[in-house]
């Protein structure tokens, strides 16, 4: 029965579950840096985007505090559709890397660059990514719609287990039971 309850409750909140950084699409080893570059949703869709960055120097792995990043994405199909912004740590859920949110107008194949400014050195990271279409609008609202489906469900469980443990070893039902000892008396 529990398992039940948790696997109703992750199949409705795992829209907003996220990880610290979303999925990992790219990493580059530039110019003494390693570039972690992590998308969120995954699969990325039309909407918001959170692109992430991770910098670490190459030499010890150790998190770059001071740089300054911006991510710009391009459609690759025209050159007309572009994004840009700050990726910045008040944006991130992990605090070791820099977020930027972006808004992605169009579904298909982007192309983008993290611009990196660290240490008098200017850098910048390729990657490429595929967003897909905006989930349909019902799918936002379905849960709150969805949820006396649970409780019915969750209560015709119970009932179909109570009425199992009640013909226990019998095999019969429990009117049938009262009414056989009603006969014997």
């Amino acid at each position: 029965m529990l398992f039940v309850c948790w696997l109703l409750l992750s199949m409705t909140s795992s829209r907003t579950a996220t990880a610290d950084g979303g999925r990992l699409i790219g990493v580059e080893r530039i110019d003494g840096f390693v570039i972690s570059i992590f998308v969120a949703p995954d699969p990325p869709r039309v909407g918001l985007v959170d692109l992430s960055v991770l910098i670490q120097r190459e030499s010890d792995h150790a998190v770059v505090e001071d740089a300054d990043v911006a991510v710009s994405m391009a459609f690759a199909v025209e050159s007309t559709g572009s994004v840009s912004g700050p990726a910045m740590r008040e944006q991130a859920t992990n605090k070791l890397l820099r977020s930027a949110w972006l808004t992605i107008p169009t579904a298909g194949p982007w192309r983008g660059v993290v611009h990196i400014t660290a240490a008098a050195k200017k850098v910048e990271a390729p990657f490429v990514v595929e967003v897909a279409e905006a989930p349909p609008a019902w799918t936002a609202i379905a849960p709150w719609f969805l949820w006396p489906l649970a409780i019915v469900l969750l209560f015709g469980m119970h009932r179909f287990l109570l009425r199992r443990k009640t013909l226990g070893a019998t095999g019969v039902a429990p009117r049938a039971v009262h009414s056989l000892n009603a006969l014997r008396y």
